[in-house]
């Protein structure tokens, strides 16, 4: 009931609630979660915390959702859910820029470990970088989830030559990217816009 009020609260009270993922997307992530059972996740692009609750389902008792966003318009709205949800507490949000946050160290300042698993959600622009700091900061065997990489169709359209769309042409440059990093198995899904889903590999 809390997940379908945000989703209802979302959909009603934002400008872009298209932003938000799908309920199967959502149980999908929360899947991900409950085979993991992480000690910490980190989400860039929290939007109104839908996946973010979602994301949350498999913590371990210790375990943390660390969120990043931009948009701090929308705390009243995540609080009130969250807090409906229960899972509040597990929650910690930075307020910025994902790059900005991410390159000031600010998400280790109090715990050094590694990521279980990152869901990448954040402006498109930088979503190599992104990814590449992932590798860095997630843990041997830890997972790297990265959405829109479909981008309604127009990557395919870039594939076959027949668009220019600048984002569709860096997620399809991003498809690639990971499709042949060394430190990365992955697959594809074709779920709503698309998930990249990503293991990493052990180090050397």
């Amino acid at each position: 009931p809390g997940l379908e009020a945000l989703r209802r609260a979302t959909w009603t009270q934002t400008v872009k609630p298209q932003m938000l993922c799908d309920e199967l997307q959502g149980r999908l992530l929360a899947a991900l979660s409950q085979m993991i059972a992480p000690q910490r996740v980190l989400e860039l692009g929290t939007f109104t915390g839908y996946a973010t609750a979602c994301l949350s389902e498999g913590l371990l008792p210790e375990g943390v959702v660390d969120t990043v966003d931009v948009d701090d318009e929308l705390h009243l709205l995540q609080d009130e859910h969250w807090t409906m949800i229960g899972c509040q507490s597990r929650l910690h949000r930075y307020t910025g820029k994902a790059k900005e946050v991410l390159a000031s160290d600010a998400l280790f300042s109090d715990d050094d470990r590694p990521y279980d698993l990152v869901f990448i959600d954040a402006d498109k622009e930088h979503q190599q970088w992104y990814v590449d700091w992932a590798i860095e900061h997630v843990r041997d065997g830890g997972w790297i989830v990265v959405d829109n990489v479909l981008w309604w169709g127009e990557v395919l359209r870039v594939a076959s030559g027949a668009s220019a769309d600048p984002n569709a042409q860096r997620i399809h440059a991003l498809n690639a990217y990971m499709k042949g990093h060394p430190s990365l198995d992955n697959l594809l899904l074709p779920l709503r816009d698309g998930l990249h889903v990503a293991r990493r590999r052990p180090r050397r």
